[in-house]
């Protein structure tokens, strides 16, 4: 009865969250406050530039970051949460062709650029991610897998598990349809957004063909098979070019296309970068083969070959590739020695401190814990201190990842005082021991 009750009060709560959406104008439930909506945003942005080893780290200054900023102010004046919502860019280290978005922030993948033809279509590129975050999707997608896990236990509760199941089911599908309309949603805003800013509407038709001969150059994936293509976030290309074809009729056709200077000079920019990086990925894909010679002599010679005058992010994200193509091919020292580089360049970049500690234990010798302690425990003490997490989570955060490598490695090392110290860290946070952390702190 109290579970029924606390379902019911939560609908109620729910119907009453009603709000109205900027773009479309109608009363959505909506269950992300403003204020959430931005936090949920700045979490996102953080944890994917300094977690993440497909997309961070991030680079966030320079012509650049400027140049493709100032696109976004042109934008700006046509953009309808352009008071409650600012929107600043960072550029992402990743050597694929995306962007992407969450409240406040857009992030363009450097491999995209490449894919472009002129600014115009970078214009829409940037508009479309604009359009995701006026028509508060994120807040949208967070609300539906609220209802999606209200309605899954109340049908748990009320008609058994074998419905619950099909209740999951049927919502992953109403979800992944939800998020086709909002991507044709957001090419619709784009383009809208870069006609008004005096660029050719049609412009929006050739990225989209741009990007998807990119992707068949790249040799990326295709989903297949009825389920996937059910299941795909993203609409078809086609249907989308068709989309764009039909709205483009509503603006004049200005055929500008933007500066043409400005756009090469970030081509230029972005071409070694995304060359390099692309070769790095390929030494993992090798790695994962277990070719160790073709991985070793391709890592060694994009990295002889890094120009100097390459930014701190894209050196360091250079470095932990070649880090995580060692660690897949178990060459353990040579994984650690690397990511410990990047880490080096990129201080905040904690995924390379993680490389760096797992390589160092698995190696299992008393050069690897030392390694494994020394990068665990910069990882914890530098994310403890690190002001960009304070001030979006409001408190200090423990890594719980670097804690337990901490723990194992200064345990194995027989630092006493250090062991001790950790393990008592870890049961003040999670009031107790997991199996495998009580075999080092309760012996």
């Amino acid at each position: 009865m109290a579970r029924r009750n606390l379902l019911l009060l939560a609908l109620l709560f729910f119907l009453a969250s009603c709000a109205v959406n900027p773009v479309t104008k109608k009363r959505e439930l909506m269950l992300v406050s403003l204020s959430k909506e931005k936090r949920l945003g700045k979490e996102a942005a953080l944890v994917l530039s300094k977690e993440s080893l497909s997309e961070g780290p991030f680079l966030k200054k320079g012509w650049a970051v400027s140049y493709l900023q100032s696109l976004v102010n042109k934008l700006m004046p046509y953009y309808e949460r352009r008071n409650e919502m600012p929107v600043s860019l960072r550029i992402s280290t990743s050597p694929i062709p995306n962007a992407w978005s969450v409240p406040g922030f857009i992030t363009v993948d450097v491999g995209i650029i490449p894919c472009l033809g002129n600014e115009a279509q970078l214009a829409f590129i940037l508009g479309h991610e604009l359009g995701h975050i006026a028509a508060r999707h994120t807040a949208e997608r967070y609300t539906k897998s609220v209802l999606l896990s209200l309605g899954t236990q109340a049908l748990d509760i009320f008609a058994g598990s074998l419905a619950s199941t099909v209740g999951s089911i049927a919502g992953s599908f109403y979800i992944a349809s939800y998020s086709r309309s909002q991507e044709l949603l957001a090419d619709r805003l784009g383009q809208r957004y870069m006609a008004l800013a005096g660029y050719d509407p049609y412009q929006s038709i050739e990225a989209m063909r741009n990007i998807e001969k990119c992707a068949k150059r790249l040799g990326l994936k295709k989903r297949s098979g009825f389920l996937e293509r059910l299941l795909a976030d993203h609409p078809g290309t086609q249907k989308r070019i068709k989309e764009l074809e039909f709205q483009a009729a509503n603006y004049q056709r200005t055929f500008y296309t933007g500066s043409e200077a400005d756009f090469q000079r970030l081509k230029r920019w972005a071409a070694p970068r995304v060359e390099l990086l692309r070769r790095l990925e390929k030494s993992v894909s090798l790695a994962s083969k277990g070719e160790y010679e073709k991985a070793d002599c391709l890592i060694q010679k994009a990295l002889k070959e890094m120009p100097s005058d390459f930014e701190a992010p894209f050196k360091a994200k250079a470095y932990a590739l070649a880090a995580f193509s060692y660690f897949k091919l178990e060459d353990y020292p040579m994984a650690w020695k690397y990511s410990l580089r990047a880490a080096q360049l990129q201080p905040d970049y904690y995924i390379a401190y993680k490389i760096a500690g797992i390589s160092g234990i698995r190696e299992e010798t008393d050069q690897g814990y030392r390694v494994a302690e020394k990068a665990f425990e910069e990882c914890l003490y530098r994310k403890y201190r690190d002001r960009d997490y304070n001030e979006i989570l409001h408190i200090r955060p423990v890594d719980t990842l670097c804690l337990k490598g901490s723990i194992i490695a200064s345990c194995r090392l027989g630092h006493r005082e250090k062991c001790e110290k950790f393990c008592r860290v870890y049961y003040k946070r999670f009031g107790g021991f997991s199996r495998t952390m009580m075999r080092y702190c309760l012996r």
